[in-house]
């Protein structure tokens, strides 16, 4: 499941946008440490799995459910942002703003299947303890959606009205 995180299925016959990432040190800090904690939650829930004896529960049902849908959720995401996915906080060059697939509904599809994965492996896994560092990433995640958002709308004239029109993780709600 996590293999499917990182691989990235590229059409040979399509033309690829040359792209320059824009980011300045405390974006960089910003996104590695966002990474840090997720590696942390990735790592640490099968260690707990094992030393606890792999519990069975109808959160383990819900834990798989919510996996799945953030993987499953992160690719499709990935797959509507294209040539506009990068690592960094600010939109890679030249920017343009994605309003198609999950992007109509939501501003951030990704981090919400982020945190959908950062509770659901804990969970499936039975490593209640974990979740706290799925609390700790869930407060990184909010940081950096804010900083984001100051980035895109710095640089793309339409993101405000975008974002007024727009949930930043889960529709009618937040």
């Amino acid at each position: 499941m996590l293999l499917a995180l990182f691989v990235r299925f590229v059409d040979p016959e399509k033309a690829r946008t040359p792209r320059r990432l824009v980011g300045s040190a405390s974006d960089l800090a910003l996104v590695r440490r966002q990474h840090r904690v997720f590696y942390a939650i990735v790592s640490m829930a099968p260690v707990e799995w094992w030393w606890c004896g792999r519990p069975a529960s109808i959160l383990q049902v819900l834990g798989l459910a919510l996996a799945v849908a953030g993987v499953v959720g992160y690719r499709r995401a990935g797959r509507s942002l294209g040539d506009q996915l990068g690592p960094l906080v600010a939109p890679s060059e030249p920017a343009v703003l994605v309003e198609h697939g999950p992007y109509r509904s939501i501003r951030h599809p990704m981090y919400l299947a982020e945190l959908a994965m950062a509770f659901g492996l804990p969970l499936l896994l039975g490593a209640y303890w974990s979740l706290g560092l799925s609390l700790v990433f869930t407060a990184v995640v909010l940081h950096r959606i804010g900083v984001e958002e100051d980035a895109l709308a710095a640089r793309l004239p339409d993101y405000p009205s975008y974002a007024a029109r727009t949930a930043r993780l889960v529709p009618h709600v937040y």
